[in-house]
């Protein structure tokens, strides 16, 4: 399972850079991301369904470009163990 930890949430979404996320869906494996003190996992089907927009972007350091794809921030709920175990 890949982990990232991401910064910043925008209007209740978070923001993943595509070669991850790619990555992710071609090993195939989930992703675990975190948020200050929470996480939330996407399986690679959730990694390719549930995309709400695309942003290009260029990176400051080489100038390389890349995409942001956004998903919807549901992290997993403290109280459930068996989820937390997993973790």
């Amino acid at each position: 399972m890949k982990k990232v930890e991401v910064k910043k949430l925008w209007n209740g979404r978070i923001s993943l850079r595509d070669y991850v996320v790619e990555a992710a869906i071609a090993k195939p494996e989930s992703i675990m991301v975190r948020y200050q003190d929470d996480i939330m996992i996407l399986s690679p089907m959730e990694l390719e369904s549930k995309k709400f927009s695309m942003t290009e972007c260029t990176s400051k350091f080489n100038g390389k470009t890349y995409k942001l794809y956004d998903y919807d921030w549901k992290p997993a709920d403290k109280n459930d163990k068996k989820q937390r175990e997993l973790i």
